[in-house]
């Protein structure tokens, strides 16, 4: 499984400089996506500064149905108790998030350099396709 966080998802939403190798990486990869239930909420919220057309919610709305999505809850304990003040709440969700999947996870795929590096720290195999 391939974790996405919102840096990434964001990318395959709204085209952005690493749009078409993230694209093009997640293609060769056929692996199922998973993320954080958080996913929605950064997402959208994105989406409403962006102030984008509808369609492209409803596109979000369409991708986000197609990704296995985690509870938050399991993983606040987690994400709460994780040391260093580097790391931001929703990032350390994010992060206790893939950390409960670890067994299964093939790749961590964030373009956060504090996420990333907090990631790396935890021995997740971390990717930024650009």
């Amino acid at each position: 499984m391939i974790y996405l966080d919102s840096c990434a998802a964001i990318k395959l939403i709204i085209p952005e400089p690493e749009s078409e190798a993230l694209i093009e990486w997640l293609e060769s990869h056929d692996e199922p996506l998973i993320s954080s239930r958080l996913l929605r909420v950064e997402l959208h919220r994105a989406l409403t500064r962006l102030a984008v057309a509808s369609s492209v919610r409803n596109a979000a709305d369409e991708f986000l149905d197609g990704l296995l999505l985690r509870p938050v809850d399991p993983v606040l304990a987690t994400a709460a108790a994780f040391d260093g003040t580097h790391l931001r709440s929703l990032d350390a969700i994010h992060l206790a998030t893939a950390l409960d999947a670890r067994i299964a996870l093939t790749a961590f795929v964030t373009y956060d350099k504090r996420l990333a590096d907090a990631a790396t720290e935890a021995e997740l195999p971390v990717e930024a396709p650009a």
